[in-house]
């Protein structure tokens, strides 16, 4: 029987970047396209549907409006302007309703799931509803997980035993690359989730929706060929989804 080449759905922003040739777009979906995936393009203006993808690889982009997350303790009286403004928030509006659906369809009809840094962050929101909107804010003894002038940081992460990302990487700690400055710490961390490798600061730096084959949420940039050290070591975890989605493409 001849193996069937998954579909994998990408989401994007807007721009020439984030086109079905342009660079950010690509960055993402050469990294399941070298381990034997297609890709699509999905999201606003885009023409293929979840529907026509054997799972959902949801990017890297600007932060989620805080009028989707639950208020932290603290901020339950403040308005969202308000919220935006203690936590250094900028949004990228026009894709939050759109990956918010796109996830809740794959999770209902059990299709394989990768988030990337944005993509951890919405699938934290539309399982569990927390989200920190700026780590060094919220935890001013936290590490630095954004990026300067465009440079990765890094850290260490600890890596939960019998976990995908274990699988994926191995139980050492491993250093990771670190481009974000919203998270989550374990209190936030809804119970549907098992929260599979944590920061040496305590910031959860991926998360695994329980009883699901593959739904994976990562905080570092695996896909960035230009931080080596990750990506040289990440071709296990993008091979693992892709297995996953040609395993639900053989079921359908």
């Amino acid at each position: 029987m001849v193996r069937k080449q998954p579909v994998i759905g990408v989401t994007g922003g807007l721009g020439q970047e984030w086109s079905k040739t342009g660079s950010a777009h690509r960055s993402y979906a050469s990294a399941v396209e070298k381990v034997g995936a297609k890709t699509v393009p999905l999201g606003h203006g885009r023409h293929a549907t979840l529907a026509d993808c054997d799972g959902l690889f949801v990017s890297g982009g600007w932060d989620v409006h805080p009028k989707y997350m639950k208020p932290l303790p603290g901020d339950e009286n403040l308005t969202d302007e308000e919220t935006m403004a203690k936590y250094r928030i900028k949004t990228e509006r026009m894709r939050d309703e759109v990956e918010m659906r796109l996830i809740r369809e794959a999770l209902a009809a059990g299709k394989p799931y990768l988030g990337i840094c944005r993509g951890f962050q919405v699938l934290s929101i539309v399982v569990g509803g927390f989200l920190i909107g700026d780590i060094l804010t919220w935890k001013p003894d936290a590490l630095t997980h954004s990026a300067k002038e465009g440079i990765s940081s890094s850290h260490e992460i600890t890596i939960e035993p019998g976990s995908i990302i274990e699988r994926c990487y191995g139980s050492r700690p491993v250093r990771v690359n670190s481009r974000h400055h919203q998270g989550l710490t374990r209190e936030f961390v809804s119970d549907k989730f098992g929260a599979t490798a944590v920061a040496p600061d305590g910031i959860v730096e991926a998360i695994e929706l329980k009883d699901a084959p593959f739904v994976v949420g990562v905080q570092w940039h695996p896909e960035k060929q230009s931080d080596e050290w990750i990506n040289s070591i990440s071709g296990p975890l993008f091979q693992a989804f892709v297995d996953a989605c040609s395993e639900r493409g053989r079921r359908t």
